[in-house]
């Protein structure tokens, strides 16, 4: 029993490794391990070549991509993305600065996490959605001394499921700061959310090649032209032009002017990338 168990070990590992090479993202790899379980496990008493057993898996993955994709695009989730952005602006205006865990930190029951599917009603919205849980670590604090009324950045950490964001507020141009604040936390929360989609396979694999360890770090327009990059940046882009009803090439100008320092860009290089993300919008979605 023993030896079957390390044989068994051996083999599912060794599956791992396989996918793992194949989709380049390991957390990815984890995860259809674990979707596919039993499928492996009778494999193993079959006695099946691994090869043919990730193939298999693979090829079902990529139709699951598909319906995933399908089933996103269809279900919208801004009522999630307004209930997080609205947790976040409650703590920008009551100006108590310092660090946060939501949705924990705001949330009576103290969920750890934001899970749409299972705790829905929890969240008194008004369905599940296919969102994958995830937390937000958010520090927050404030900055007399600088030039912009404010700073802010997100980032999807390195668990894949905690997006970490930093904010702060110049306290001298509160509260008129708010109507382009909250405009671009709703950018961030869309656009982050996009990448868990990507990290869980929920996407196209071309749209979910995040660099590998020792790659080097990416910047400027060579960042913002990355494959996963542009969907999560239209997402967040389009969320705003939602909210504001404003023209997408209008938003994606504003987007750059209003956080230019951040992105590291000059003004030709902004004036590419608002002529780049509306002509992939143009192509992805249709006329602006």
């Amino acid at each position: 029993m023993i030896m079957e168990t390390l044989e068994f070990n051996d083999y599912i590992s060794g599956i791992l490794e396989m996918i793992y090479e194949k989709v380049g993202s390991r957390m990815n790899a984890k995860q259809l391990v674990k979707n596919n379980y039993f499928r492996i496990k009778t494999a193993f008493y079959e006695d099946e070549k691994p090869d043919t057993v990730v193939n298999s898996i693979l090829k079902s993955h990529k139709k699951n991509i598909k319906e995933s994709v399908m089933i996103n695009e269809a279900k919208d989730i801004n009522e999630p993305i307004r209930m997080i952005v609205r947790d976040i602006t409650n703590i920008i205006k009551s100006k108590e600065y310092g660090s946060y865990n939501l949705p924990e930190d705001v949330s009576s029951s103290h969920n750890l996490e934001y899970d749409f599917d299972s705790d829905y009603k929890k969240f008194n919205i008004s369905r599940a959605y296919n969102i994958p849980p995830f937390s937000i670590e958010l520090t927050y604090d404030a900055n007399f001394n600088m030039d912009e009324p404010y700073m802010l950045n997100a980032a999807l950490l390195d668990d894949n499921e905690t997006i970490g964001m930093v904010i702060i507020i110049n306290p001298e141009h509160f509260p008129q700061l708010m109507y382009d604040l909250i405009a671009d936390v709703n950018d961030l929360v869309a656009h982050e959310i996009e990448h868990i989609f990507q990290e869980y396979g929920m996407r196209p694999e071309d749209e979910s090649n995040y660099k590998l360890d020792g790659d080097e770090e990416t910047k400027g327009i060579n960042y913002y032209t990355q494959k996963h990059e542009i969907p999560a940046q239209l997402k967040g882009i389009i969320r705003v032009a939602k909210l504001r009803k404003q023209p997408i090439e209008q938003v994606i100008m504003d987007w750059f002017k209003r956080s230019k320092y951040a992105h590291q860009l000059n003004d030709d290089e902004v004036i590419y990338m608002v002529d780049f993300l509306s002509n992939e919008y143009k192509q992805r979605y249709g006329t602006i």
